[in-house]
């Protein structure tokens, strides 16, 4: 199972998920939403390919410049992505990957 497919990704809307970074730095997120993205679907190969981004919302406790942290959810288990500030409190990451059946 892939934790990051965008099937599970959406059942995590409203809720909250920890990250942090090497330093130390810590905050909390909540799940926004989930945006489908133009090269979502099949490519030329005839493969899935998801192609998304999960938005979040800080709770403006903290600022975290775009770079790679560590998220943690019990539902996702700890996975390192890259995070994008995008505006406020507000942030993204981006998927970008083929489905494994």
């Amino acid at each position: 199972m892939n934790p990051l497919s965008m099937k599970n990704v959406e059942k995590l809307i409203g809720e909250s998920v920890d990250l942090f970074d090497a330093s130390g730095t810590t905050g909390r997120f909540i799940v926004q939403g989930v945006q489908q993205l133009e090269r979502h679907g099949m490519d030329d190969y005839g493969r899935f390919v998801e192609h998304f981004k999960i938005l979040f919302a800080g709770d403006g406790s903290s600022h975290f410049p775009d770079g790679h942290y560590h998220f943690k959810h019990p539902k996702l288990g700890e996975i390192e992505l890259f995070l994008t500030h995008t505006h406020g409190h507000e942030y993204e990451i981006m998927v970008d990957s083929q489905v494994i059946c």
